[in-house]
């Protein structure tokens, strides 16, 4: 196979791995401990914020502790599926 070939197949699987983590964070709310949509719900069902732990009323939203490290392991997951790219389109040696 040829080498720009392999580079097309690496960035593909990249991207498709990388983008698809976000997605699956994003989808699962994982950028936020109380999010605006919670806070949105709450207020319409009459309560003044979001009860996070007894006693405790969340009015804004609230960034969760891993969320400036989300980015880091969608870079992971893209370079792991470069990776993974690369190794599945090298040349096979011949059989004997």
């Amino acid at each position: 196979m040829s080498n720009p070939l392999r580079i097309a197949i690496c960035i593909a699987l990249g991207l498709f791995f990388g983008l698809g983590k976000m997605a699956l964070d994003k989808h699962q709310g994982r950028e936020w401990a109380v999010s605006p949509q919670q806070i949105a719900e709450a207020r319409a069902a009459g309560k003044a914020g979001v009860t996070t732990r007894p006693g405790t009323v969340a009015y804004l939203p609230i960034r969760s502790e891993i969320a400036d490290e989300l980015p880091f392991y969608w870079l992971f997951y893209g370079l792991a599926g470069m990776a993974a790219g690369w190794a599945m389109t090298r040349r096979k040696p011949p059989a004997d």
